[in-house]
């Protein structure tokens, strides 16, 4: 459930210093947006758009998609759970690990649930011919990047099957996600995005899903108005038109690298190589929750990642940040290895 996702530190009084649990991009410059979103705040006296028209009107003209075939949501959570809503107590086919809503979205609605690892993805659409298929592209918590023609060729032999496709980490790795007028030939595609990570504002809940006209209607019906408000609506609009200034660098997957590098030279851990900022790193010894109340405790915070469905074992997920802060947690991490038991 919701207790059990990163960027936790609202459960402790410690000061954080470093948060690696959060996959966001961290060197978003925010200064702009802030001093637009502050003279936005009269605006809050009234309601906002019931469904965020002038946002899905920018949309539609920056992803050259008609406006009836994209919805705006209260982050890419909303949109999980209305699609699971609208397809209630139906069959959904996740592939593990993977991000925990999928899953608490379908079972709030009733859903039957069948789990698949991605080596048999194959043969659980021809087993189990599910409703609904959740696959996340790159994949949380460990950047894993699916063939985009395996996805096309899935949706394409399965036309019964809805394939809802995470890209809220689209702008995470150099590899190329699926386009959003891949909708057009394709009705049984959903494509969801989010539109908080790039900017380091998740705390606004701002993202959008991409279908056909049947689907879309199908929940906006379901969707409660004012789901997203205001100042999320605003700095929609704002990034669309700036997203040029704050796209995650380059830079940042090479220090991504250079950090997974730094950690494999630690005996007792297995770092589970990533294409993305974020990536798992896996206990050969030790408990995750242990590692993590330690780093806590030196104003780090990391995702504690044991819980994720299809792992088996003691994981921390780690995101990314400065070369500086990297090495300061590497050298945590070597020293409580080099504590005495």
């Amino acid at each position: 459930m919701i207790y059990g996702h990163g960027d936790d530190n609202y459960t402790s009084n410690e000061e954080i210093i470093s948060n690696f649990s959060s996959n966001v991009w961290f060197g978003a410059d925010m200064t702009e947006l802030y001093e637009y979103l502050s003279k936005a705040l009269p605006t809050t006296v009234s309601y906002p758009e019931p469904n965020a028209d002038s946002l899905v009107k920018a949309l539609s003209k920056k992803l050259n998609v008609a406006a009836n075939r994209l919805l705006v949501t209260n982050g890419s959570t909303e949109a999980f759970y209305l699609i699971a809503q609208a397809f209630r107590s139906h069959n959904s086919l996740i592939v593990t690990p993977s991000f925990s809503e999928y899953e608490d979205a379908c079972r709030i609605n009733s859903h039957r649930i069948y789990f698949t690892s991605r080596l048999d993805i194959q043969d659980a659409l021809r087993r189990f011919k599910p409703d609904l298929m959740w696959l996340c592209l790159p994949n949380n918590p460990d950047g894993y990047f699916y063939s985009k023609n395996n996805i096309i060729d899935w949706v394409s032999k399965y036309p019964k099957t809805t394939f809802v496709i995470d890209q809220a980490y689209a702008n995470f790795t150099l590899q190329r996600t699926l386009a959003p007028t891949a909708v057009h030939q394709h009705d049984n595609l959903l494509l969801v995005h989010s539109l908080t990570k790039t900017y380091k504002i998740p705390g606004l809940r701002l993202g959008y899903m991409i279908g056909s006209k049947r689907l879309i209607d199908k929940f906006t019906s379901l969707k409660m108005p004012w789901s997203v408000n205001t100042l999320a609506i605003e700095a929609g609009k704002f990034i669309l038109e700036h997203d040029d200034k704050n796209m995650p660098t380059a830079q940042w997957l090479v220090d991504s690298r250079n950090l997974q590098n730094q950690l494999c030279e630690i005996e007792q851990l297995e770092v589970h190589a990533s294409i993305t900022p974020f990536f798992l790193v896996e206990l050969r010894q030790g408990k995750a929750a242990d590692l993590k109340k330690y780093l806590l405790e030196k104003g780090i915070l990391v995702r504690d990642a044991t819980n994720f469905r299809g792992l088996e074992g003691e994981y921390i997920r780690l995101c990314t940040q400065t070369p500086e802060e990297n090495e300061i947690l590497t050298q945590h991490i070597k020293a409580w290895y080099s504590q005495p038991n």
